[in-house]
């Protein structure tokens, strides 16, 4: 640690104020009502590599990414008007280089209440985010493995196909003189379409559970919230099914997009599905129901994505600590706790919500809130 030396002995409580700020760890920096910086610290210069000199030349869109200037726009207005914010954001240094951020910000006012400038603190979390990312992943590699056994079931089906279809086609070519060629043509048509569709049966099976532990895909694209649950009811279809859960998918196909990585709210479902069908060990009724409806939240349009299941309901204490990390009602050795975690910080990262609601011997919801999205432009 580098150490400081202060020649001048009464220094006055706005000189230690300014040494503070200038060696706080996180980015602090001041702007004017037109968005011009004109108060900045050292970590701001060696995060994004400008001088203190360039930085007060410039204006504070110039230090956001390009992709989200829109919303820099949109909360600097608020920050006006409210006094105080609070937000996830996305900086850019001089390199190009893109440093996600925690943004908290307060607006100065005059005594005549006219904002004069703001002050704020962003604070680097990439070592959240790589954990966070780490998380996921094993969050999705438990999925996997809990579902390892009914995989067996699930290839074992088709290849039983694929066995029959075999011995029939060798006895079809085993005959001796056969009395209706076209006839035999035909039936052998007929098995080889059958072995066809059984081994495209494990093919999907194979690639989703390889794409899905990968995490492949991680890049945002238009997604069907049609196809996302329908891939996350195909890779829980065992555990369902094994639990003796009646699954049913009310969402319409190509109706409801969205905006992001289709294996991680593939993963989303595929937690909360999971959740239901233990919830519902118990109960003679089992029944997981996956809608969607539009919302509005804050004058911006989202889907609402509901999984009900008929369980005994969460007992109204524990709804508060439900999505914690490592919070579990499951016994030892059945929960890491992580499901409802990693699936509330997917949904957060989508810039959506998630939402829980029950009631004691009834069941449960939760609400999945994904940002309506426009359907992709079809390729010509």
């Amino acid at each position: 640690m580098s150490r400081m030396r202060v020649d001048n002995k009464d220094i006055h409580d706005a000189q230690v104020f300014e040494i503070l700020l200038d060696n706080f760890p996180d980015i602090i920096h001041s702007v004017d009502q037109s968005g011009r910086i004109i108060f900045t610290n050292r970590k701001a210069e060696s995060l994004l590599g400008y001088t203190r000199e360039e930085l007060l030349s410039m204006n504070v869109r110039q230090i956001y990414a390009d992709e989200i200037l829109e919303e820099v726009d949109k909360g600097f207005s608020e920050l006006k008007k409210t006094g105080d914010f609070a937000v996830e954001s996305l900086l850019k240094a001089k390199d190009g280089t893109r440093i996600p951020v925690e943004i908290r910000s307060f607006s100065i006012y005059d005594d005549k209440g006219q904002f004069l400038h703001t002050f704020s603190i962003l604070r680097d979390i990439r070592p959240i985010k790589d954990l966070q990312n780490s998380l996921v992943h094993a969050g999705r590699l438990a999925a996997v493995g809990e579902m390892a056994a009914g995989v067996a079931h699930d290839i074992n089906n088709p290849l039983t196909v694929i066995m029959l279809t075999s011995e029939m086609l060798i006895r079809e070519f085993k005959r001796g003189e056969v009395p209706d060629p076209v006839k035999q043509r035909t039936r052998c048509a007929s098995i080889v379409a059958d072995t066809q569709r059984a081994s495209r049966s494990i093919e999907k099976l194979v690639l989703h559970l390889r794409d899905f532990s990968r995490g492949v895909a991680e890049k945002r694209e238009t997604v069907d919230v049609y196809s996302t649950i329908a891939d996350a009811l195909f890779i829980t279809r065992n555990k369902t099914t094994g639990a003796s859960v009646t699954t049913e998918n009310n969402v319409a196909k190509s109706t409801h997009f969205t905006e992001g990585c289709p294996n991680q709210l593939e993963q989303v479902f595929v937690n909360l599905i999971a959740n239901a069908s233990d919830a519902m060990a118990d109960q003679r009724i089992r029944k997981v129901s996956i809608s969607v409806s539009a919302a509005e939240k804050g004058g911006t349009g989202y889907w609402k994505c509901d999984v009900t299941d008929t369980g005994s309901g969460i007992p109204p204490h524990i709804i508060p600590d439900i999505f914690q990390a490592f919070f579990t009602t499951k016994d030892k050795g059945k929960g890491t706790g992580l499901g409802l975690s990693i699936s509330r910080g997917i949904i957060k990262e989508h810039a959506g919500d998630i939402q829980v609601t029950s009631e004691l011997g009834k069941g449960t919801t939760f609400s999945v809130f994904l940002k309506q999205a426009n359907p992709p432009i079809a390729k010509t």
